[in-house]
C-alpha cells in the first residue's frame, strides 16, 4: 500500500468515527456515520485502572480554539435561548395571504411560516428563516454577493434544487462569529394539481422580507415563553459527568460542538490503544422505529427507564458503535413531525495505527455504556 494512500484512510477513520445518532451533522469528504453504535458484546470494564488522572478533571486542549472561531460556544447560547418561531412572523408577510401554518424545523434552530389562501387555485407561499446555517469561504465564492440595509447577503444558488426557478436561498453571516449564518429560504408552491411556474420576483421578495426582519434576527433575542422538553438544551452541558463515566483510563482529548444542539466528546485510552467519542444531539423527529439486522447494523425498539428508544448498533472495519434514540415528549398528535428525541452514541477507534501492516479494526465498545451516559444526559432534560 503507498503511503499516501495509507495517510488518507487514516485520515478518513479520524472522520468517519464523529457522528450523531439522529443528527448526522458532521461533513466530511471521507463521508458521515451516522446513528453510530457497537454490536452485542461483553462490555469492556468501566473502571480501568490507571494513572493517570480521571478525565473529568482536565480542561479540553480544543476549548481555547473556540474564541478563535469567534467563538461559536457562546454564539450556540444565544441561538438555543431565542426562538425562530417568535421572530420569522411580519406583517408583510399578509400581502401573500392569511397565515396558514407555522413549523418548526426537526433541528429546532429553524421555523417557517406557510401563507396564502385556502382557494386552491391560488400560490401558497413559504418564508423559513435559520438561525445557524454553515457558511465559510467556499460559500461567500459560489454564492451572489450583495448590499442590504448596511449588510453584506449570499444569494445562493443549488445545481441540485428543482426548485430553483420560484424559490430564492439567502444567508448573512453573523459579525464576530466564523462559520454562521442567518438564512432566509423563500419559495412559491403552485396551486394543487398545477404545474410550476417561474417567479421572476422571488429574490426580490425574499430580499424585502429580510431587510424588515434581519436586524432582529441576527440580534437573537430570547424566546418570550418558556423553553420545553429539549428545546434550549445545552447538549454539552453533562460533559464532565459523561467523561467520568468512562472511567480513569480516557483522557478528554477534546469537546467541540457540531451545531447548536450536537456535541461531541473525544477521550483517548492509550493503555487500550483507543479512542472513544461520545456524541451527544437533540431533534424533532416523527416516532423512530427499528430499521432492521444485518450483520453489520443491528436496530431494535426497547425502553429506557419507561421511555421509548431505538437502539442502532454497528460492527465496521474501522469503528463500532452503539447509540440511544430516545423520544422524551411524545408528538403532540400523530401527524406532526415534533416529538422531542435525545440521542446518545458511543464510538470506539484506535488511537493509533503504528504502519500500513498494522491491524485497523476497532475495538469493541459496550452498549451497557451507552445506556448509562444516556441517562446521564436524559437528568440535564428532566
Amino acid at each position: 500500500m503507498a503511503d499516501s494512500t495509507f495517510k488518507e484512510i487514516l485520515k478518513c477513520r479520524r472522520k468517519n468515527v464523529l457522528a450523531l445518532a439522529v443528527t448526522a451533522v458532521v461533513l466530511s469528504g471521507c463521508g458521515v456515520v451516522a446513528n453510530i453504535q457497537p454490536r452485542n458484546s461483553e462490555p469492556p470494564q468501566e473502571g480501568a485502572s490507571s494513572s493517570q488522572e480521571p478525565s473529568s478533571e482536565e480542561p479540553s486542549p480544543q476549548e481555547s480554539s473556540q474564541a478563535e472561531e469567534g467563538d461559536l460556544t457562546a454564539h450556540f447560547k444565544r441561538i438555543r435561548a431565542a426562538d425562530p418561531c417568535e421572530l420569522v412572523t411580519h406583517p408583510m408577510l399578509k400581502k401573500y395571504g392569511p397565515e396558514q401554518l407555522i413549523v418548526r424545523g426537526r433541528g429546532m434552530t429553524d421555523c417557517q411560516e406557510l401563507t396564502g389562501y385556502s382557494d386552491p387555485a391560488k400560490s401558497v407561499y413559504s418564508f423559513k428563516v435559520g438561525l445557524h446555517s454553515s457558511f465559510g469561504e467556499r460559500d461567500a465564492k459560489d454564492a451572489k454577493k450583495e448590499q442590504l440595509g448596511g449588510r453584506t447577503i449570499y444569494l445562493e444558488e443549488y445545481s441540485t434544487d428543482k426548485e430553483s426557478h420560484r424559490s430564492c436561498h439567502i444567508k448573512v453571516p453573523y459579525e464576530g462569529v466564523t462559520g454562521s449564518a442567518l438564512s432566509l429560504d423563500v419559495r412559491q408552491t403552485p396551486p394543487r394539481g398545477q404545474e410550476a411556474k417561474p417567479w421572476p420576483q422571488r429574490c426580490e421578495a425574499a430580499k424585502e422580507y429580510l431587510a424588515k426582519v434581519m436586524d432582529k434576527l441576527l440580534e437573537l433575542p430570547p424566546r418570550k415563553k418558556g423553553a420545553v422538553g429539549v428545546l434550549g438544551k445545552d447538549p454539552c452541558a453533562r460533559q464532565k459527568e459523561m467523561a467520568g463515566a468512562l472511567g480513569r483510563a480516557y483522557r478528554l482529548t477534546e469537546r467541540r460542538y457540531v451545531g447548536p444542539y450536537g456535541c461531541e466528546l473525544v477521550l483517548a485510552n492509550s493503555g487500550q490503544n483507543q479512542e472513544l467519542t461520545v456524541s451527544v444531539g437533540f431533534a424533532f423527529y416523527v416516532r423512530q422505529r427499528a430499521t432492521g439486522q444485518t450483520a453489520r447494523f443491528k436496530s431494535r425498539e426497547l425502553s429506557l427507564d419507561g421511555l421509548y428508544r431505538v437502539r442502532n448498533t454497528k460492527d465496521l472495519h474501522m469503528t463500532r458503535s452503539c447509540g440511544n434514540a430516545v423520544e422524551v415528549r411524545r408528538a403532540t398528535n400523530s401527524a406532526k413531525d415534533d416529538a422531542h428525541y435525545l440521542s446518545v452514541s458511543l464510538s470506539s477507534a484506535k488511537l493509533q495505527v503504528q504502519d500500513e501492516d498494522d491491524e485497523i479494526k476497532a475495538p469493541q465498545v459496550s452498549c451497557a455504556l451507552t445506556d448509562k451516559l444516556t441517562r446521564i444526559a436524559l437528568d440535564e432534560i428532566r
